[in-house]
């Protein structure tokens, strides 16, 4: 097996020199001295996953856009809190109150990115900050728009009142593309959050804006919400989300 992956990565290395041009098998013994059944046979496998692309008429191989995906993925993962603060920050100003970046991790959010209010006075969680599920309206957009299994998953713990109405408030978020919580995490607040979709439509973050409730009414927190919603659409779009 191991022989095989040092084998198929031999074939790789060959195709990404020139990741656009088809090589002939010939062409890639050529670079590797492997057996000409051990390339084929190699080949359609890799071709099985979209990790290698063949052209039918000349029964050549060029690299796959699997590598692409992937390589997407690890980039927008690993640059997602680069690409997000000066979105938060234009946010933060138009708003006039503090913005957060949250990840999911395994029925909990993680703040990894905040700006603070223009304000004097203003409300501040701790980047770093674990918050359980379903608390607060970042957790809650990020639950809503989850594949589910996810969603089955966490329900199992809960009883069927408790569910009943989450799933309420979840049908509602869904359909108007953003969650508002009272406080649910830090009492007197108000929260709105908007999620985040990655390349594949999957729920990666979410932006949300905390504010203290007797600053808000529904005129601003509608303002809010639009805001939020536009900012974390600008961001999935910076992902490869359309």
């Amino acid at each position: 097996m191991i022989q095989s992956i040092e084998r198929a990565m031999m074939i790789i290395d060959v195709l990404a020199k020139q990741p656009k041009k088809f090589f002939s098998v010939q062409d890639i013994y050529n670079e590797t001295d492997l057996p000409s059944s051990t390339i084929y046979r190699l080949l359609y496998t890799l071709e099985t996953f979209d990790l290698v692309e063949r052209n039918e008429e000349k029964k050549e191989f060029r690299l796959g856009y699997t590598w692409l995906q992937l390589g997407m993925k690890m980039y927008h993962h690993t640059n997602i809190r680069e690409k997000a603060h000066p979105l938060l920050e234009e946010l933060a100003n138009k708003v006039r109150e503090t913005t957060y970046l949250n990840i999911p991790k395994q029925f909990s959010s993680i703040i990894i990115d905040r700006v603070d209010s223009p304000k004097n006075v203003r409300i501040i969680d701790m980047i770093g900050e674990k918050i359980p599920y379903p608390v607060g309206a970042a957790n809650k957009v990020l639950l809503t728009f989850s594949n589910r299994e996810v969603q089955a998953t966490f329900f199992e713990n809960m009883n069927v009142l408790e569910k009943s109405e989450l799933m309420e408030q979840l049908l509602l978020i869904k359909d108007k593309g953003y969650a508002i919580s009272y406080g649910e995490k830090t009492k007197g607040t108000v929260s709105v959050a908007a999620p985040v979709f990655d390349l594949d439509g999957k729920p990666i973050a979410a932006i949300s804006v905390e504010c203290f409730e007797y600053e808000t009414d529904v005129e601003k927190l509608e303002s809010i919400a639009k805001e939020v919603t536009k900012t974390a659409y600008l961001l999935s779009q910076e992902l490869g989300h359309m």
